[in-house]
């Protein structure tokens, strides 16, 4: 999708993160070159801080669509490399999996 990437969430996953795919807001946090990606509301007051996107619609399933910026951070080439998901305590990790 043009420059970025769009990454498929499954409705399970959407579950166990506890997001509404309509109305939510996901922060974007990256560390280590993994990317964090958790609700954040916009009552909280840092939310003017964060990388903010809400989730984007592709035929009936929902994601996130990451600009190509994101993805150098993460070291990350779709092209060619595999990722690691997992979800903790509401807490979607992304990172390049291990060749």
């Amino acid at each position: 999708r043009g420059n970025g990437w769009f990454l498929n969430l499954p409705k399970p996953v959407i579950k166990l993160m506890g997001l509404v795919p309509e109305t939510s807001n996901v922060q974007l946090k990256i560390s280590s070159k993994i990317l964090y990606v958790k609700e954040i509301s916009p009552e909280n007051p840092d939310f003017e801080k964060y990388l903010v996107r809400k989730l984007s619609r592709k035929n009936s399933s929902w994601g996130l669509y990451m600009p190509n910026p994101v993805l150098e951070l993460l070291e990350i080439n779709p092209g060619i490399d595999s990722i690691n998901v997992e979800v903790e305590n509401n807490i979607l990790k992304v990172k390049r999996a291990e060749k």
